[in-house]
Parts: structure tokens; C-alpha cells; sequence
């Protein structure tokens, strides 16, 4: 199984509102269409070796149902010795990356292996660079962030309330403008729970917003996210998109989402063979491809929460 790390990405509104074509519609609003022609085309990757731009190979490109996949190649160095004689030769060796560009979903997946070392943040620069070659067209840019671990995030809290006794004396959260926003990892509920948060934020046109919440150490805050779905919502829309959340306690140090775990996953790189042979599953909940059934378990898995059970539990 190779280890990838998770990554969010959102598509932002610069300082111009432009359309798209001739359609009349925003070109925000048509930022996966836009995301998934420009993979469709040909996306050119810019890495660097020894500080100079060098063009990096894309290999077994493969899109399906908006998820694209492909391997991308580092250029090293060799010498291979042959007796006394050395002679100087280039190898190619690649990590996969996953473009899960279905709308709602916007998650990037990088396979952590000695191509590019073990800095997976390397891979994201050169994608970014390439994706905004394009996007200031659209008067659009790309925000790719890492994604968190909500289990670990959660346990951190805790362990400060039940073993150290200490309590939330605040919390700290920034987010997006969802009309100014596009690639927000949410269902349709949790959207319009975040959109009831950000009515201001929207009416000012503002980019992104910040909720701050005080308590007391008479009656401390109430942070439980089992009981409180506003709190379960909250940390894992940030889990998934990668927002600023800080719990500040009385007696111990402020807690960052980003400081607790970065997400990682475990993926055979099977399921993206198969995923480019075309070779479907049906485990009786329809057909799909095995992949995309395993980025939806991570997904699951990073936010630490059932969407199902949120849209149906009628609140």
C-alpha cells in the first residue's frame, strides 16, 4: 500500500468577476468545468533542478467522473559505472497524483515516495504554478491546502478537558465566502448551515470571514460536538477544506487544527491501474470505479463523521 498525502483545493474570485465564454454564467461558478478542461488539454507541470525551470514528464493520464490520475516525473541525476568509466545518465522516476475534481469535492491526493522526496508541500507548488499559468484568465486563482485529521484534532480536546482539566476559554474560526468560493467539500446541508453563518460575510463581499467565540471559566463553553451539530459541522468543514480553527484553554496552550495531524491515507496503487483499464465494481450499491470509492472513504475518514447521517437526521 503507498502512503498519499491529502490535500484540499478551493478556486477563489481575484480582484475581477469575469464570465465564462459566452455562457453568462460566473466563471466561478464554472470552476470544475474550467479545472476539468484544463487537466483534459494537457496540464504543464514546471518542476525545478538546481534551481532552474525543468519540464516534467506526465504519464498515464487517465479522467473519469471527474476524477483524474496520472504518474508525474522527477528528472535525477546518475552515474553508472561501468569499470573505471562513469557515465552520467537521467532517471525518471514518478509519484502518482489524484485530481478529484467532482463538484463538492476538490481533493488532491499525492503519493509520498522518494521521486520528489519527502516533502509532498514540493508537488503542490509545481501543480499550483501550473494551474495559475491558466486561471488568471478566468480572473480566477487555486488555493491547495493540507488536509487534517478530525480523529486527532478531537482526542487533543479532550485529553485537555477530561485529563488535564482545563476549559475552552475560546474558539477561532476562519471561513470562506461560498459565493466567492468554489470547492468547498460539503453536502448541500452543511453548505446552507455554513451559509446562515456568513450572511454578513456575504453582504460585505468579503473573501472570508472569522467566528469568535468566548466563554467564561464560571460557565465554561460547551465544545461537545456530539451533542452539538454546529460544532461537529465546524470541525469537519474544517478537517476537509483545511480552515483555521483554535481552541484557546485557561490553563494550557492554545490548540491549531494545523498543529495536530496532517491527513495521510493508505492506497494500493491498484485501484488507480484499474482505475485506467477502465475495470468497474458493483459491491450493491451501484457501479463505479474502486478509487473513487476509496476517495470518498478517505474523505469520510479525514472529517470523521458520517454526511449521511447529518442530511437525514432532520435537524
Amino acid at each position: 500500500m503507498a502512503v498519499y498525502a491529502i490535500y484540499s483545493y478551493e478556486i477563489q474570485e481575484g480582484n475581477r468577476s469575469l464570465f465564462y465564454k459566452e455562457t453568462g454564467k460566473k466563471a466561478i461558478d464554472m470552476a470544475n468545468e474550467i479545472i476539468s478542461n484544463l487537466l483534459k488539454d494537457g496540464l504543464t507541470v514546471i518542476g525545478k533542478k538546481r534551481n532552474e525551470d525543468q519540464l516534467l514528464t506526465i504519464r498515464h493520464f487517465i479522467g473519469r467522473d471527474g476524477v483524474f490520475a496520472w504518474e508525474l516525473c522527477n528528472v535525477k541525476d546518475k552515474t553508472l559505472i561501468e569499470g573505471h568509466e562513469k557515465i552520467p545518465y537521467e532517471e525518471h522516476p514518478g509519484s502518482y497524483v489524484i485530481v478529484d475534481n467532482r463538484p463538492d469535492v476538490c481533493q488532491i491526493a499525492i503519493e509520498k515516495n522518494s521521486a520528489f522526496g519527502p516533502d509532498t508541500d514540493k508537488v503542490v507548488k509545481y501543480l499550483k504554478r501550473a494551474f495559475h499559468a491558466h486561471l488568471f484568465e478566468y480572473g480566477l486563482k487555486m488555493v491547495i491546502k493540507r488536509k487534517w485529521q478530525a480523529s486527532n484534532f478531537r482526542n487533543k480536546i479532550e485529553e485537555r478537558i477530561f485529563k488535564d482539566h482545563d476549559s475552552v476559554k475560546k474558539v477561532v474560526w476562519e471561513f470562506p465566502n461560498p459565493d466567492r468560493v468554489n470547492g468547498i467539500d460539503a453536502n448541500q446541508q452543511m453548505k446552507n448551515r455554513l451559509k446562515g453563518l456568513l450572511l454578513f460575510t456575504q453582504a460585505s463581499k468579503a473573501l472570508k470571514g472569522k467566528l469568535t467565540l468566548t466563554g467564561s471559566k464560571r460557565i465554561p463553553m460547551d465544545v461537545n460536538d456530539v451533542e452539538i451539530e454546529d460544532w461537529a459541522m465546524i470541525i469537519a468543514l474544517s478537517a476537509q477544506n483545511g480552515y483555521k480553527l483554535s481552541y484557546y484553554f485557561y490553563n494550557s496552550p492554545v490548540v491549531n487544527f494545523k498543529d495536530v495531524a496532517y491527513a495521510f491515507a493508505s492506497l494500493d496503487n491498484k485501484f488507480i491501474r484499474d482505475f485506467e483499464l477502465g475495470q468497474l465494481i458493483n459491491k450493491g450499491e451501484g457501479t463505479t470505479f474502486e478509487l473513487i470509492e476509496k476517495l470518498d472513504e478517505i474523505r469520510k475518514q479525514i472529517a470523521d463523521y458520517d454526511h449521511e447521517k447529518i442530511v437525514d437526521d432532520g435537524k
